[in-house]
């Protein structure tokens, strides 16, 4: 029996300028955070919250608390 199977893989950066696609599941979190009139508000304060916790569970190996940035991609696979 065989059971091959193809699929794509897609990526897309998660930033302030993260806009879904249309065919996005609405419950999805990210999406609902990109929509709206203060989608981008909505996810600059994300991001800022990723970041904070990040650099707090990071504490051990950063001592000097020298804020880290995160950068984030969105994966698709078809």
């Amino acid at each position: 029996m065989n059971k091959d199977f193809t699929f794509t893989v897609k990526s897309t950066l998660f930033d302030e300028n993260y806009n879904p696609s249309e065919n996005t599941r609405i419950t999805t979190n990210f999406a609902n955070l990109a929509r709206g009139q203060e989608r981008e508000q909505n996810l600059r304060n994300t991001l800022v919250m990723i970041d904070n916790r990040f650099n707090t569970l990071a504490h051990w190996d950063n001592p000097k608390a020298i804020a880290m940035p995160s950068n984030l991609k969105l994966f698709l696979l078809k």
